[in-house]
Parts: C-alpha cells; sequence; structure tokens
C-alpha cells in the first residue's frame, strides 16, 4: 500500500494550508457513489491486495448525501450487533438532528472521507469528523478540556469492506492527522452507552477506558481515548489528497 503522505507543519508560525481551508467544492463528475451502489465485486478484492489504493480527502458539503449513506447503511446493519445506536434520530443540545450535524461537520471542514477510485469512478468507503473541541456534556471531569486532544465520531466503513482493517487505518490517520494538526497528545470519542461490542472493538484498537459521563440522558455515555503516539500494526495507510 501506498505511504501516508502529510503536509510539513510549518514552526515559524506561517499559516499551514489547512489553516486557510475553504469550502471548495468537487465536481459533481468527481463525486463519490456510494459502495453499495452497483460497485464491482473486485473493487474489494484489488482493496486487499493492495492493488487500489485508499484515498483520504477533507470532505465537502456536495458529500452530504453519501455521508449520509454511509450512516444510514450502519444503523440498519447495527441491530446484529444487538445494539440500539442510531435507532432514532436523537436531536443535540442545540435543536440538530444527525443530518444537521453531518452538514455542520462539513462546512467546518471536520469531516473526512475515504474513497477508492476504480475505471475513473470513485467510490465511498469509509467517514470520520475530528473534531478539535471537546463536548463539555461528555468530559466533564475536572481538568479534561485542558487536555490536548481531538475528538472523533460518526467512524463508519462501508460493509463490503468490512473485515480489510479500515478502521484501524482510520484510527491511525486520526492520530496522526491529531498530531500534526493540533499537536494534540490524545484521541477520544464517546461510545453509544449499549453498543458493547463497539466498546470491545475500542479497547482492542489501544483505547483505553475512561468512565461514563455523568449526563444520563446523553445516549454515547461510554468515554475512550487513545494516545497519538500509539498505532495499530498490518493496517494499510491512507493517502491523503
Amino acid at each position: 500500500m501506498p505511504n501516508l503522505t502529510i503536509k510539513p507543519v510549518r514552526d515559524n508560525g506561517a499559516a499551514t494550508d489547512e489553516d486557510n481551508w475553504t469550502v471548495q467544492l468537487e465536481p459533481e463528475s468527481r463525486r463519490p457513489k456510494s459502495a453499495a451502489d452497483d460497485m464491482p465485486e473486485e473493487v474489494v478484492s484489488l482493496v486487499r491486495t493492495g492493488k487500489l489504493s485508499l484515498d483520504i480527502r477533507r470532505a465537502d458539503p456536495g458529500d452530504l448525501p453519501v455521508v449520509l449513506e454511509l450512516i444510514d447503511e450502519a444503523k440498519l446493519w447495527l441491530p446484529t450487533k444487538l445494539t440500539d445506536q442510531w435507532s432514532r434520530n436523537w436531536v443535540d443540545q442545540k435543536g440538530r438532528k444527525r443530518s444537521d450535524r453531518v452538514q455542520d461537520s462539513l462546512l467546518q471542514g471536520t469531516t473526512w472521507i475515504v474513497t477508492v477510485t476504480y475505471k475513473q469512478q470513485q467510490y465511498a468507503v469509509a467517514t470520520v469528523t475530528i473534531e478539535p473541541n471537546a463536548n463539555p456534556l461528555v468530559w466533564d471531569r475536572a481538568g479534561e478540556l485542558d487536555d490536548s486532544a481531538v475528538y472523533l465520531s460518526r467512524l463508519v466503513v462501508a460493509r463490503k469492506f468490512a473485515g480489510l482493517k479500515i478502521g484501524p487505518a482510520l484510527l491511525n490517520w486520526a492520530c496522526d492527522h491529531a498530531w500534526r494538526r493540533h499537536r494534540a497528545e490524545l484521541v477520544r470519542v464517546d461510545v453509544w452507552t449499549r453498543n458493547f461490542a463497539l466498546h470491545k472493538y475500542y479497547r482492542a484498537q489501544g483505547f483505553r477506558w475512561q468512565g461514563y459521563c455523568a449526563d444520563m440522558s446523553y445516549p454515547s455515555r461510554a468515554r475512550f481515548q487513545r494516545s497519538t503516539s500509539r498505532k495499530v500494526r498490518k493496517a494499510p495507510r491512507l493517502l491523503t489528497i
């Protein structure tokens, strides 16, 4: 697989490309399709054998439909894991539904999308959102908001690519991104309270249990964190584009 390409961090205080980021919509012809939309079966085999690269880029508002498709596919699959995650469209403290929150993150440039290109057509493989600011309802212990950390949410991998370690690859990439972009020492995630299989998954990826947040009404009370210096071995690399 290709190595992860990263932009150099400037130590002289000058703004980086990411600091100057503004919304730049991809042409409609270059929009990725959902992996569920008639994607050739050989694409998965080519990814598995390293013959197709996994590209990651910052998603923009035009990617809203395909990001929501990834989430909707996961929503249909989640009941098989004996969890009620995403079974209803939870509204946050700002009154935003899930689609509103996704749209806001796309406008803010905090959502990323993994794609694969086959015969000039892109397919959406995965997505993750990386926020620099904590939700104080979740990270509510004394001193936690002062920690050097970034916060993950909506990490979703298309079901056709399950088992190819793309989730671990995204987590490794998120650790690199968190350090070089924010000089963050920790990556944190709040996990759906009743998704115990997901709790186990994050533990297996090197995340440490940080207890539940105090707000009993919050649906994702389980808190985990991992050092940005820790990486999972034998995961594919993502090519930043």
